[in-house]
């Protein structure tokens, strides 16, 4: 039976006699107007009518919101936390009281070390997890407009020993160890892509999170800090795998992350690749370059490729540069060092974007922005 509708099945017990039209509506309201035929149900899980009704008051203080609730302060505040921690609500201090708001996204929430799963039957975690891969695929990615997004969501970063090490080429901006090293906070997080897809063994505690966005993840519990050096292990663990270093591109926020993905699993990769949905990502200002003359065939570039851009033809590697993102897998592979790194693209390429900060990072975070 198609899980959708085995989903409705399993759920059709006293809870999902609440109020339907309130469950659509929050989602809506998450979707800024959009309509989801998933993330109703997906609320209905993990959510109670009484949740979203005060979720439907926000934003607000926690005076404000408790008056119009006519609910007790405590209960609210009680309420609004649990909210915060499992990911439906940002917040922050003003004056002597929490200010809170919508996220601005949900993917996040889905993580099964987050105080959500606690509210979902063990026996319905797995159709859980089905609904949030669909309304990602289906809707958030294989959609022109769900996601909202003015810009590419994220920006291919090269693995960094694959640059050409040229003085005065390389931008702090394309150098992962510069934005890890001059971070002021790294945190480690659960890859939500592949815990939501599972379609691949690759490890799912590869997310690195930076500065305002680490802080506030670890406050809500769904990230621990790591240190410089621990990053830098993840990132050379990634790369070993062949997973593809992406970092946050269209936040004004400033670096709030950095993925390592697989194009079976990310929402985004796999959007581009199987969905052809190129405006989810940018390309780095690279491509690889074959020297036919070192090049044995050996495939194993090709294997390697996220994003089908090699191919082997009598015996050699050829490149669809078209295709190619400029993360580097291909090269730092390859046994013969027949693959490089060209740059092809200017430093205006990356240097325009997440130049503007906000006051906080709970205006980057909040879907009405504070």
């Amino acid at each position: 039976m198609d899980i959708y509708l085995s989903l409705i099945s399993a759920i059709s017990d006293g809870s999902a006699k609440l109020n339907r039209a309130n469950f659509s509506e929050i989602a809506r309201k998450y979707l800024r107007g959009k309509e989801s035929k998933y993330l109703p149900d997906i609320f209905r899980m993990c959510l109670s009518g009484a949740d979203v009704d005060l979720l439907l008051l926000l934003p607000g203080k926690t005076t404000e919101l408790a008056e119009s609730a006519g609910e007790d302060l405590q209960a609210i505040r009680d309420r609004l936390e649990t909210l915060f921690r499992i990911g439906f609500v940002v917040r922050r201090m003003e004056g002597e009281d929490h200010y809170y708001d919508l996220v601005n996204d949900l993917e996040p929430s889905i993580l099964p070390g987050n105080e959500i799963f606690k509210r979902i039957d063990q026996s319905q975690q797995e159709d859980f997890l089905d609904l949030w891969d669909r309304c990602f695929e289906e809707e958030l990615v294989g959609s022109d407009g769900l996601t909202g997004a003015d810009e590419p969501q994220l920006r291919v970063i090269p693995i960094e020993r694959t640059i050409p090490m040229k003085w005065g080429e390389v931008l702090p901006q394309e150098s992962l160890s510069s934005i890890i090293g001059n971070a002021k906070k790294l945190a480690l997080t659960e890859c939500s892509c592949r815990v939501m897809a599972r379609k691949c063994d690759n490890p799912t505690d590869v997310c690195i999170l930076l500065d305002d966005f680490a802080e506030h993840c670890i406050e809500r519990g769904s990230a621990h800090e790591i240190s410089i050096n621990q990053a830098i292990d993840v990132l050379m663990r990634c790369e070993e795998l062949g997973l593809v270093h992406q970092l946050n591109n269209s936040e004004e926020g400033g670096y709030q992350f950095i993925c390592n993905c697989c194009s079976c699993c990310c929402t985004v990769l796999r959007g581009m690749v199987l969905l052809g949905k190129d405006f989810l990502a940018i390309k780095s200002r690279y491509v690889s370059s074959v020297d036919e003359s070192l090049c044995m065939g050996c495939d194993l570039c090709e294997r390697r490729c996220q994003f089908h851009a090699i191919r082997i033809e009598d015996s050699v590697a050829i490149v669809d540069q078209d295709r190619c993102f400029g993360c580097g897998l291909c090269v730092s592979a390859c046994p013969t060092r027949a693959l490089k790194l060209v740059m092809v693209r200017g430093p205006e390429h990356i240097t325009d974007r997440l130049l503007k900060k906000p006051e906080s990072v709970f205006d980057d975070l909040a879907l009405g922005g504070g």
